[in-house]
């Protein structure tokens, strides 16, 4: 048990944390780890003298290692583990510490905090933690070290806490690694002694000379005991130049460091002096020390007083003794040394010790095949230069060449892993809380980095595997327990071509009852990382009564009218109790004006919202009635001339100024929008909130978004669901237009365009016929040409002869009469015809003479036909002039 006081600290502590300072408060009832100010977040930390309070919380994302890796006598250390969940309104269900003995260890082992016992300790894998733990926010785990403190068994395994809530979800949290350096060094028995040890001249082929402080050196330490620093063992090495007699006691106060050039030290006690001319040039003893005491532990001279232990001669060397023949390794020729990232010591040196020939010998480091720089190489160490730790990674190789015999040769590897534990660069990946809309999918990207390639295992609640076929499999088999999730349709994978590589999930069209804690862990021999979400589905608006029941196809705008949408009362309840949503209906007409921004003068006199929750919108085809007073103003404003258009025409009019043409249709969509109302849930957010085409706003839009206001959820003008967006829109057509009974210009135009075709069609034929005919002229015209003037003839003579066709019908194939002496018309020998010769024909007139028609045939005289009878042209003309 702590002391009173110490206690007293420790619980101030603890107790201010649960209360709430560097806590964040929600009120949605989720549980989630919470950070802590005061906690460090590298992945390695060190209690030493310099740092002797440490405080680790669970929500770090990745394993962590804790090293007690020097602690004086007189120091007190302490470590707190913070499993500090978010304010819960109701009790939590439990709390444990979980712990097994090392990373092959399969069983877990889960003490739980007693109920109703805030205080106590449990021990857990041999270590005893003090905690202080609150029902609404978790618990501290604590370990508090006091002055000369001992322990029968070292602090060793690793840790992690486990929390419920009362809906019994269960986080879990990164282990942490305790590692107890400080236990094992301790276990080397320094006790002050004022003897002398003797030595006798040391011969050439002793060097590297070891000497040791302690006499159990082969205890067997944990192999992460090597990658500790020499620094932090409590043994300490020195000299003191023999200038008189002195004993033990009075060399270790007038005492020197060894030269770090002259001597290689481990933490196990144990010192090589590798520089022989060191004892050489001075007269010196060495003495070792418990880093705790101020006494001597052992003290080696070359000569003393045995009766009062009085150091008489310092250690000296064999000058005539010989060497080695052949090179000889003192260490092992290959070593390993796995460090995690971060927790390299500053100045770690490679050492390898051998004997050398007296001819001496050459040496050469290098990494990965090529030659290091010589600053920091020495021939018996190598220390490695302060740069990023990956860099160190490799294979370091000391060659040394005999100079008497080039093929006596030792080559000494080190194997240097530089090991980083499986950590997330994105831990957001997996929100603490997540909403998906019903039908929706989830998926994700999880980047991670990791040396060597970590396993990979994804859970669904209390199940996990390193497969989605395996994981799909345990599903199934839980559908007693849980049917719904027994098909959740679940898959996931590592992209390891990817830089860095990632973990991708797709969940699928998750449904109604499909909620889960989706987790992911990476584990390497070196660590893990583990995040975690709990997935909820929010369901879709289920309507009662929706807008489509009120479409409408024949005289839908004589009369004013509603529309309804209205949601299922049990499901709006739902959505507040379950997951802090609320649900806003609002109206969009022809998804132009929506009504919480519509003109109340323009397309918002036609509508009226007579609820307070939107689900009714009453329709006003001919505008909302005025009431007297409005009506008056209104009057007044505008004039008796002023007439309100219907609801029809302004949205035609509205139509044809965008040039969308007329409209037949009146459209009227429901739109249903859910908003969360805390800030912890995360989610993909609706497409927009964009505006559509032609979307006006009538009004200004709201302030800006602040941290505190609703956040969109779900918009039902992005539903993918078609059979719910049928339901949202009200389609009514408006009453047809009166035709008019005067025809119009079109159809003028078109009875004129024909009348035109039929008269070009007439004009056209007539020219077709008349085409060949010869030139029409007046007869009187051409005679008074020729210098006659028939009508003065006409006075003279008796005018025109009434002739009669003869009784008997002349011959068929002749067109000459020949029988008919009384007819006289003159003949050529009376000289009547000659002035016209050929010019006359048959009609009496000049067609052939005047005509400029080639094609008309001239008619030659026969000469068989009897003298004074004229050729008359048969079936044109029975007129003879």
């Amino acid at each position: 048990m702590l002391p009173h006081g110490l206690f007293f600290v420790i619980t101030l502590f603890s107790t201010s944390t649960l209360n709430g300072p560097g806590v964040e408060s929600s009120s949605l009832q989720s549980v989630r780890f919470v950070p802590v100010r005061e906690a460090r977040q590298e992945p390695v930390v060190h209690l030493t003298n310099g740092l002797t309070f440490v405080t680790l919380d669970a929500s770090s994302p990745i394993s962590r290692t804790l090293y007690f890796a020097k602690r004086s006598i007189y120091v007190e250390q302490s470590f707190v583990f913070a499993c500090l969940v978010n304010p819960q309104t109701t009790p939590l269900k439990g709390i444990a510490l979980c712990c097994r003995k090392n990373r092959n260890a399969a069983d877990l082992q889960c003490p739980r905090v007693p109920e109703g016992k805030p205080h106590g300790t449990i021990t857990c894998a041999g270590t005893e933690f003090s905690y202080d733990s609150s029902e609404f926010t978790g618990a501290n785990f604590s370990i508090h070290i006091r002055e000369k403190q001992q322990f029968k068994d070292p602090m060793d395994g690793l840790f992690r806490c486990h929390v419920t809530d009362n809906s019994k979800t269960t986080i879990i949290s990164n282990e942490i690694e305790i590692r107890d350096a400080v236990y094992y060094i301790r276990q080397l028995q320094t006790r002050p002694s004022n003897s002398i040890t003797v030595i006798p001249p040391i011969t050439h082929s002793e060097f590297p000379r070891p000497f040791y402080c302690v006499d159990d050196t082969s205890r067997e330490w944990p192999v992460w005991m090597s990658t500790l620093s020499d620094e932090v063992g409590n043994i300490l090495w020195g000299y003191c130049e023999i200038s008189s007699p002195m004993n033990a006691h009075t060399c270790l106060q007038v005492h020197k460091a060894l030269p770090k050039a002259v001597a290689t030290t481990y933490v196990n006690g144990t010192m090589f002096l590798t520089d022989e001319s060191f004892l050489s040039k001075r007269e010196v003893a060495i003495v070792c020390r418990d880093e705790q005491v101020r006494a001597p532990v052992r003290t080696f001279a070359g000569g003393q007083i045995e009766q009062v232990s009085v150091i008489t001669k310092g250690l000296s060397v064999d000058t005539t003794s010989d060497y080695v023949q052949k090179l000889q390794p003192l260490t092992a020729l290959y070593q390993n040394f796995t460090f995690i990232y971060g927790g390299l010591p500053k100045g770690f040196s490679l050492n390898a010790l051998y004997r050398e020939t007296e001819a001496g010998c050459s040496f050469q480091w290098s990494k990965d095949g090529a030659d290091v720089p010589l600053s920091g190489a020495s021939k018996f160490s190598y220390q490695l230069p302060l740069v990023d730790e990956l860099l160190l990674d490799g294979t370091y190789k000391l060659t040394v060449v005999s100079k008497s015999d080039e093929s006596d040769k030792l080559v000494f590897t080190f194997v240097i892993n530089v090991v980083r534990p499986p950590e997330f660069t994105d831990i957001h990946c997996l929100p603490r809380l997540f909403y998906v809309m019903k039908g929706n999918n989830f998926t994700t990207l999880c980047p991670f980095i990791s040396r060597p390639q970590p396993k990979t295992f994804v859970g669904v609640n209390h199940l996990e595997a390193a497969t989605a076929v395996e994981l799909r499999r345990m599903l199934e088999k839980e559908a007693i327990l849980n049917k719904k999730l027994s098909q959740l349709d679940i898959d996931f994978g590592v992209e390891n071509v990817a830089e860095p590589p990632e973990v991708t999930i797709a969940v699928n069209s998750l449904q109604s009852e499909q909620d889960f804690d989706l987790s992911v862990r990476l584990t390497s021999p070196f660590g893990g990382s583990r995040i975690f979400s709990s997935l909820k589905v929010v369901p879709i608006p289920k309507l009662m009564a929706s807008p489509v029941e009120s479409s409408c196809e024949e005289e839908c705008d004589a009369v004013p009218f509603n529309v309804s949408c209205s949601l299922d009362p049990d499901l709006v309840q739902q959505w507040r109790q379950l997951f802090d949503v609320t649900a806003s209906i609002t109206w969009v007409v022809q998804n132009q004006w929506s009504s919480d921004r519509w003109d109340p003068d323009g397309i918002g006199r036609f509508f009226s919202i007579p609820v307070l929750d939107g689900s009714v919108l009453s329709v006003w085809p001919q505008g909302y009635p005025l009431s007297s007073q409005n009506a008056a103003t209104n009057s007044t404003q505008m004039g008796d001339s002023t007439t309100f258009k219907s609801l029809k025409e302004f949205i035609r009019e509205n139509a044809a100024a965008e040039g969308s043409g007329n409209v037949f249709v009146l459209s009227l969509r429901c739109r249903v929008q859910l908003f969360v109302h805390n800030n912890e849930p995360s989610f993909a957010p609706p497409p927009g909130p964009k505006m559509r085409r032609g979307l006006r706003q009538q009004l200004p839009l709201s302030q800006a978004f602040s941290p505190t206001a609703p956040r969109l959820l779900y918009d039902s003008s992005w539903e993918p669901d078609t059979t719910l967006v049928s339901q949202l829109i009200a389609l009514r057509s408006f009453s047809p237009d009166p035709q008019p009974a005067t025809a119009n210009l079109t159809w003028i135009i078109a009875v004129v365009i024909a009348l035109l075709v039929v008269f070009v069609v007439i004009g056209l034929g007539i020219w077709l016929y008349t085409r060949d005919r010869g030139e029409t002229y007046m007869l009187y015209d051409k005679e008074r040409a020729h210098g006659n003037d028939p009508i003065q003839e006409m006075k003279e003579t008796e005018g025109f002869k009434t002739y009669q066709r003869q009784e008997e019908q002349p011959i068929a194939s002749s067109r000459y009469s020949i029988n008919d002496e009384s007819m006289h018309v003159g003949s050529d020998e009376d000289g009547e015809l000659d002035q016209y010769e050929d010019n006359f024909n048959e009609e009496g007139s000049f067609i052939h003479g005047y005509s400029t028609d080639p094609a008309l045939a001239r008619f030659p005289r026969n000469p068989a036909s009897p003298p004074d009878v004229s050729i008359l042209q048969s079936g044109h003309n029975d007129t003879a002039v």
